[in-house]
């Protein structure tokens, strides 16, 4: 039997033990599991003769061949019951609600599977029990992408945070921690925050937690801001042509040196 269990991100990352609620059939206390109100209630098949199969011989011209197949009658046990478990009628089990707890291991992912071998439905009439396969469901984060083992939370600065750099405060899977964000940081920029991510399955490693950086452009401005952002575009600074072209001259230099 399967059964689906959802986790955020913070759990995904530490590894969780869950308590699980499982519906399934589990052996009938009134019987023990042999599906008869006594012992003395079993009979053999008759049609089996006890044997739990029954055998079919055909004549072709190629010669003789037998059919070996379990007994429709006894379903293959070689006895019937005769007064059948009023508890389970005759099944030998029973639907019950189990609890069940079930450690989770960092580092799982989506559609990955756990198996608990034998926890699963009671089989009929002492049957071996089944196994319960708990199926991993990854629920969407707030703030957080995942990438393998690292993390990506996008961050918008404002001009003036990107250009002159700031400290902010960004959420991470075990609370808040501070960033620094260096002067002239360019939107798209990646920011690594180590081992802040994920513990890989087996201890195979702790991933990073990635902020990429995205600047605010406003579209509302009032007459006095925008006459701010007219007396910029004459500044050598704020014009990408002049600065492509002193970077150019910068690694010139350096050329220069080492040639």
């Amino acid at each position: 039997m399967k059964l689906r269990v959802a986790l955020t991100l913070e759990e995904i990352a530490e590894g969780v033990e869950k308590t699980l609620k499982v519906k399934k059939y589990i052996t009938c206390d009134s019987c023990s599991g042999t599906g008869a109100e006594s012992d003395s209630d079993f009979e053999t098949c008759p049609t089996c003769n006890g044997m739990g199969e029954v055998r079919q011989v055909s004549r072709t011209m190629f010669g003789q061949f037998v059919n070996v197949q379990p007994c429709s009658n006894c379903g293959g046990e070689g006895r019937i019951i005769r007064n059948k478990c009023s508890s389970c009628s005759g099944e030998g089990r029973v639907k019950s609600n189990e609890k069940m707890k079930v450690n989770i291991p960092s580092g799982v992912a989506n559609g990955n599977y756990i198996t608990l071998r034998r926890q699963g439905n009671a089989g009929i009439r002492g049957g071996q029990p089944g196994d319960l396969i708990v199926l991993i469901e990854e629920k969407e984060h707030e703030h957080f992408v995942r990438e393998g083992n690292d993390i990506y939370y996008d961050l918008m600065l404002s001009i003036p945070d990107a250009i002159l750099g700031t400290e902010v405060e960004v959420p991470t899977l075990k609370g808040k921690a501070k960033v620094k964000v260096e002067a002239g940081t360019q939107p798209g920029k990646l920011l690594r925050m180590r081992e802040r991510g994920i513990k890989g399955l087996n201890n195979s490693g702790t991933g990073d937690q990635f902020i990429k950086t995205s600047v605010y452009i406003p579209k509302d401005l009032t007459d006095e801001e925008k006459q701010h952002i007219i007396a910029l575009k004459g500044e050598d600074h704020f014009d990408p042509q002049s600065a492509k072209e002193r970077e150019k001259s910068f690694f010139s230099k350096i050329k220069d040196v080492f040639s």
